[in-house]
């Protein structure tokens, strides 16, 4: 785990959310396939504590100084990423591809974040963290409703299952997750921002997990959207519009975060067949995409063009 916590001490010195984030992902680096394998072949269950608190010691002697509630905090978000990492590489090795037991340890490691950040204990540089996490979260549960709903209807043609229960397809795990997503969400939209914050000069994510927020709000979109409940993602709209007045303008975002945004909103209200309002959020969401990102322009102008087709 070593890789894991000198990338940790250069994060923090760096202030760096996206470079602590890269030791929370589930992908290996291309120059290091063998990564997770690795690291969950470094230690055990039983030393499992001690050997992360003893690395995040090591590296953060002298130079940082980490509080003993941060520290402890950081042994259960990475001794829940070790458990995580076994799964994946029982997957990745075709050891059984428990894509259950993968999802139940993802979201050990989301639950464990969401406590130190609920404790006070992570700053709101860190917040890449939860991009990274809520992220696979979603599509880990996709896979586990996936091959939950397959074993179900093999079960079903074995004789083991009636009809009617073979016939749903179940979205379980990823119900559960927009419940965890849906908590995130909250701990961004409830971190208080100064005016002082507002204006500062210091890097943004440096100030308050408010700017994490249209990342966990587009988040909850897709999963929403996937769930076929499309509204719910309106009351998280109402919940952005109770909050506008203490936050940053949408525009001081990424731009990343602002054409997903856009797109969804867009979308919503093209259903909800306000289609003048629908057309000016996916033009904003097609302006904005990158020139060379042709897939995501495709993308986002197909129901500007249904909207044209239709009433132009």
């Amino acid at each position: 785990m070593q890789n894991i916590f000198q990338q940790f001490h250069e994060a923090y010195v760096q202030g760096s959310g996206p470079l602590l984030a890269t030791t929370l992902s589930p992908i290996a680096p291309p120059d290091d396939p063998t990564h997770l394998k690795r690291l969950s072949e470094n230690t055990s269950a039983t030393s499992l504590s001690q050997d992360i608190r003893s690395g995040l010691s090591g590296v953060t002697g002298g130079e940082l100084k980490l509080s003993k509630g941060e520290r402890s905090a950081w042994v259960e978000v990475y001794a829940a990423f070790w458990k995580a990492s076994g799964e994946i590489v029982s997957i990745q090795d075709r050891l059984g591809a428990n894509w259950i037991a993968l999802y139940e340890a993802w979201k050990d490691v989301a639950n464990a974040l969401i406590k130190g950040y609920s404790g006070g204990w992570f700053e709101a540089w860190t917040v890449p963290c939860l991009y990274v996490v809520g992220r696979y979260l979603r599509v880990f549960a996709i896979r586990a409703d996936e091959a939950h709903n397959c074993t179900r209807e093999l079960n079903f043609l074995a004789g083991e299952q009636d009809d009617a229960v073979a016939s749903i397809g179940g979205n379980e795990r990823l119900e559960d997750a927009a419940r965890v997503i849906n908590r995130v969400f909250t701990l961004c939209i409830s971190d208080s921002a100064t005016e002082r914050e507002l204006t500062s000069s210091r890097a943004p994510l440096e100030e308050s997990r408010r700017w994490g927020l249209y990342y966990a709000t587009n988040l909850l979109f897709k999963t929403y959207f996937k769930l076929n409940s499309v509204g719910l993602s309106k009351n998280i709209l109402r919940a952005l519009q109770a909050s506008r007045v203490d936050m940053p303008p949408l525009e001081a975002f990424p731009k990343s975060h602002i054409v997903t945004f856009k797109y969804y909103v867009g979308v919503i209200l093209f259903l909800d067949e306000n289609y003048e309002k629908a057309e000016e959020n996916l033009t904003d969401a097609f302006n904005l995409c990158q020139r060379d990102a042709r897939r995501n322009r495709e993308f986002v102008a197909s129901p500007v063009g249904v909207r044209r087709l239709i009433f132009v």
